[in-house]
């Protein structure tokens, strides 16, 4: 079954959809059966994975989701999942996502939609990446419901880490009285200015705030502004640069939550034996 992954920050401009196309095509480019859940009605993850213009999508996952919802069959997965480029399979999403928020508000048990959608493709995969929209709401309940992990983005900046409390906040009550599998992986930094004394400030404030309860990835995404270049090339910064010093950055990061899955894995396996 696959390990569900939501990317998630209430915060936008945080370089979400930049590490879950990336984290997404780069386990694909390893060999794992990998899907993008684009679960933002801005549709960047599309974008990038290859979607010239979203809103001319007629099936999204707003639509499955709206099937489930009305108790309709759900269609066939290669009517309506796409083949990137990149090796990952993209359900994509478009500005309709917008209304899923109201479409839900009367709809029992609406906090495990997504779950009810993702159950019926995980069997299929290795991992499901969800790019997550930038605010907290039932659809973002729906995301920590489902997923097995989360992945905390943050620009290497005071105001974009400041946030994470209210987060946090939302995590740990859906983990304490809904989905208590659901871990955090870990924090990245993202949009990083190296050697500059914010950049250090905020490294120090995210080791002081969150040491022994919650991991901060060793790598650091630097800043860079080829990385929005990509997008207008329908690539992640991984494919359109390999050597640009973000991608390079990328690739250590997915390097670094590989091995601390296995590293996770294990500890499991022992506790268990």
């Amino acid at each position: 079954m696959a390990k569900i992954i939501a990317i998630i920050n209430e915060k936008g401009g945080v370089g979400k959809t930049a590490t879950a196309t990336s984290l997404a095509h780069l386990l694909a480019k390893k060999g794992y059966n990998t899907a993008l859940i684009d679960f933002d009605g801005q549709g960047h993850s599309s974008i990038t994975l290859g979607v010239k213009n979203p809103n001319l999508l007629k099936m999204t996952i707003n639509t499955i989701i709206r099937k489930i919802i009305e108790d309709e069959p759900l269609p066939a997965p290669d009517s309506y999942i796409i083949k990137s480029k990149s090796g990952v399979d993209l359900i994509p999403s478009n500005y309709q996502l917008f209304t899923l928020e109201r479409n839900l508000c009367n709809v029992d048990f609406r906090e495990r939609i997504l779950s009810q959608y993702v159950n019926t493709i995980k069997g299929d995969y290795d991992y499901i990446i969800i790019d997550c929209m930038p605010q907290m709401g039932t659809p973002m309940i729906n995301v920590m419901m489902c997923a097995d992990s989360i992945i905390i983005p943050t620009q290497s900046e005071l105001l974009s880490t400041q946030g994470l409390s209210e987060l946090l906040r939302h995590y740990q009550l859906v983990k304490q009285n809904s989905n208590n599998k659901l871990k955090i992986s870990g924090i990245l930094i993202t949009m990083d200015s190296a050697n500059t004394n914010l950049s250090a400030q905020v490294k120090d404030m995210l080791q002081n705030s969150f040491a022994g309860s919650i991991s901060i990835f060793q790598t650091c995404i630097p800043r860079s502004i080829k990385v929005a270049e990509a997008v207008g090339h329908h690539k992640t910064i991984c494919e359109y640069i390999p050597d640009n010093p973000a991608a390079v950055a990328y690739e250590e990061f997915v390097e670094e939550f590989l091995k601390n899955e296995l590293s996770s894995k294990r500890k499991e396996l022992s506790a268990v034996g």
